[in-house]
């Protein structure tokens, strides 16, 4: 009866020992959880990234920086894809504006009032300073532009954190990786340029067939037109055309419309009148040339074009 009983109270100690254990993982906090999804992606990786002071990142320098020093209060162009570590949640197309930012750094990815001219005043850079996320990695490990840094961000220092976001496909604590490229305002036009020929060769064309313009514009004219020439910005052209971004998404298009040439971007303004009534002219345009820095629907966007003319 005494050894009955003694395996009785073996059996409950290990019960409740199994319970504390279950209990104990059921409420692992999240900087457990961040820390142990981290560390497996960068062993199942084998990534060479540094820890980022006490912020919970990870950061690994893939292009040194060779542009000037990056400030808070600096406008930029950025270029990035994300994942979740687990790779449920992946963008990763560049041209698309999810993936583009042009603006003050301090107020990179959900700071508030974005853009704001507060990002200059010196009170407010103290507050900037003191900021965790990718910002603060940009700045005090890549520090330089014209370079490309990845970052691995716990969820915790993300604004969805536990919960995700799952109409997004967000899913729970889900950590991030970020592969963000800095550039320089000054390197914008050999960056857009390069990533015209790659869209001329995606499609299958040649660059030979593309006559380039001083400003940076590639255009090839299929249908000269047989009408009146376009002498004067002046003048009200009947068009129809389709806008694209390199990545061949449709952003904009019309079957007819009217528009006073010199109400269009200098793109269309320079382009449009060496074709006639009846013409069609297929060109791609550096965003200086369309809608700047951070104009249109996405930041720095060179951006593709068929137009014709069909009255003038």
């Amino acid at each position: 009866m005494n050894l009955s009983i003694r395996k009785i109270s073996l059996l409950s100690l290990f019960g409740v020992a199994l319970f504390a254990a279950c209990k104990k993982q059921e409420y692992q906090n999240i900087e457990e959880l961040d820390t142990a999804n981290i560390e497996a992606y960068i062993r199942a990786n084998n990534l060479q990234v540094e820890p980022l002071g006490n912020t919970g990142m990870y950061y690994q320098i893939l292009e040194e920086g060779t542009g000037n020093d990056i400030s808070y209060t600096g406008q930029y162009p950025l270029v990035y894809t994300v994942k979740s570590l687990d790779g449920v949640y992946s963008v990763a197309d560049t041209f698309a504006a999810t993936n583009r930012y042009f603006d003050y750094l301090g107020y990179f990815l959900g700071a508030s009032p974005q853009g704001s001219s507060i990002a200059s005043n010196p009170n407010y850079q103290g507050q900037l300073e003191k900021e965790e996320g990718l910002k603060m990695a940009i700045r005090t490990a890549l520090k330089k532009t014209d370079g490309q840094i990845r970052v691995l961000i716990p969820s915790r220092l993300l604004s969805y954190g536990r919960n995700g976001v799952p109409e997004q496909g967000i899913p729970s604590n889900a950590s991030m990786e970020y592969v963000i490229r800095v550039i320089d305002s000054a390197s914008i036009p050999a960056y857009e340029d390069l990533s015209i020929q790659k869209r001329i060769e995606a499609l299958g064309l040649s660059s030979n067939e593309y006559e380039k313009t001083e400003s940076g514009i590639y255009y090839h004219i299929n249908e000269m037109g047989e009408g009146d020439p376009i002498l004067s910005l002046d003048s009200t052209l009947t068009l129809s055309y389709t806008a694209k971004l390199l990545n061949g998404a449709q952003i904009d298009q019309s079957d007819s419309v009217n528009y006073a040439l010199r109400n269009l971007v200098r793109s269309w303004q320079e382009i449009v009148p060496k074709i006639r009534k009846g013409g069609q002219v297929h060109f791609f345009s550096p965003s200086s040339e369309a809608y700047g820095l951070g104009g249109g629907a996405v930041p720095f966007s060179s951006l593709e074009f068929d137009v014709a003319v069909k009255d003038n």
